[in-house]
């Protein structure tokens, strides 16, 4: 272990922080409830400007077309190297 430039060692111990003296809010049930707290969270999400979600939508289908190209030109070497090279070796 290493020392510290002190030279004692120091425990790590995890410290607990307090952020409030409120009681934790009792859990409601049922699907009303659900609903309604999906419908909070709902109104916290930050959604992107129409440029944003046009740029990223065209960023993700310009990586699909990219990432297929790739597996087909994988797979197409892959299956000629199986397929003709090596078994029409043995033949």
């Amino acid at each position: 272990m290493t020392e510290h430039p002190s030279g004692r060692k120091e425990d790590h111990q995890k410290k607990e922080v307090v952020v409030s003296n409120k009681p934790a809010p009792e859990k409601k049930e049922g699907l009303f409830a659900y609903f309604k707290s999906s419908w909070t969270e709902f109104k916290k999400v930050v959604w992107p400007s129409r440029d944003e979600a046009v740029k990223m939508t065209v960023f993700v289908i310009i990586f699909v077309a990219v990432l297929a190209a790739f597996i087909y030109a994988a797979d197409t070497i892959i299956s000629w190297l199986f397929f003709d090279v090596l078994l029409n070796r043995k033949g």
